[in-house]
């Protein structure tokens, strides 16, 4: 790293001492631009060669685009719960929740290739259930908000769902507020802040409900279930279950995949449809416009941007 201007740009440096073939580009500048309609512009102008998290709500005509590419990710999106937050600290209240959100809702509003996710693990890796976790049923819902001692959902006190700022969290926020709202009668306030307040919000007092999502670091299911262990730092449900810690472990630990697979499958059912910490919405796909002079650009499952091998057409390593 030569460069670092807090908020602003990262200039990464070429490692001349490299052992290795030496990269073909000497330098790699990052803009944090958030403003996603700004970053297009300086692209469509050339100051730019490529654009991460293009904006759900232009997905249509930038999809139609020759520098536009797709790729799958092992990503899930999810809403946490706050389980010591009242109301939801009532379990039957959370599964009610759950419960009436259509994920096939949004990821037909949002375009650009998402698949609905029931569980925590995404589809790719060991352990991905397709049938695991809350279900969308209104009736059940409506059931379950009743179990929670509310005949009406518009005698349930008002709900806040938090999230970071970005054009499509509020969309899907504002998403599922409507549906709370059309089939449980719920009030729900939507909150957005800066991504490091917002990280701030969720390590000292956690919201009642709050978007989150998690990006593999490595291609292991367990990089997923960690995530909501007791000890887990990314955990901001305030929930712990010393089974599941448990099923974690044996699961990490396991010989076999099959083993493997039903522990994961225990462990999902007990957070996702016996205690309901989280509820998952989708699994998500890498979106980018890249710049035809630019070869080999990195696009892989994990996001991960490694830019040793790629170059620039007409020019050659010094």
């Amino acid at each position: 790293m030569k460069v670092w201007q807090h908020d602003k740009m990262i200039v990464l440096e070429r490692n001349e001492n490299y052992y290795g073939t030496k990269p073909s580009i000497k330098y790699v500048v990052a803009y944090m631009i958030q403003e996603q309609a700004t970053a297009i512009n300086l692209f469509d102008s050339g100051k730019l060669d490529s654009v991460h998290q293009l904006p759900s709500i232009e997905l249509r005509k930038l999809s139609q685009r020759k520098e536009f590419h797709k790729f799958g990710s092992l990503l899930t999106y999810y809403y946490g719960f706050n389980t010591k937050k009242p109301p939801m600290d009532n379990v039957n209240l959370r599964k009610a929740v759950a419960s009436a959100i259509d994920r096939a809702e949004i990821v037909q509003m949002l375009a650009g290739g998402q698949e609905p996710l029931q569980g925590l693990i995404p589809p790719g890796l060991l352990g991905y259930e397709s049938e695991r976790g809350m279900k969308f049923d209104v009736a059940k819902a409506k059931e379950f908000l009743k179990a929670a001692g509310y005949e009406d959902g518009t005698k349930v006190p008002k709900l806040e769902i938090r999230f970071n700022t970005n054009e499509d969290h509020q969309r899907v926020a504002e998403n599922i507020q409507a549906q709370l709202k059309k089939n449980l009668g719920l009030n729900v306030e939507l909150k957005n802040e800066e991504w490091k307040v917002y990280l701030a919000t969720l390590k000292t007092d956690p919201p009642q409900i709050f978007r989150f999502g998690w990006l593999a670091d490595y291609p292991d299911p367990n990089n997923f279930v960690e995530l909501v262990t007791s000890y887990s730092d990314n955990n901001h449900t305030k929930w712990g279950n010393k089974k599941f810690d448990d099923l974690v472990v044996q699961a990490a630990a396991a010989a076999s995949d099959s083993e493997r697979t039903k522990l994961y499958s225990e462990a999902q059912k007990i957070l996702l449809e016996d205690d309901v910490a989280m509820v998952p919405l989708y699994t998500g796909v890498g979106l980018l416009l890249v710049s035809d002079r630019v070869e080999n650009y990195p696009m892989n499952v994990m996001w991960r941007y490694e830019y040793k091998n790629v170059k620039l057409k007409g020019e050659n390593a010094p």
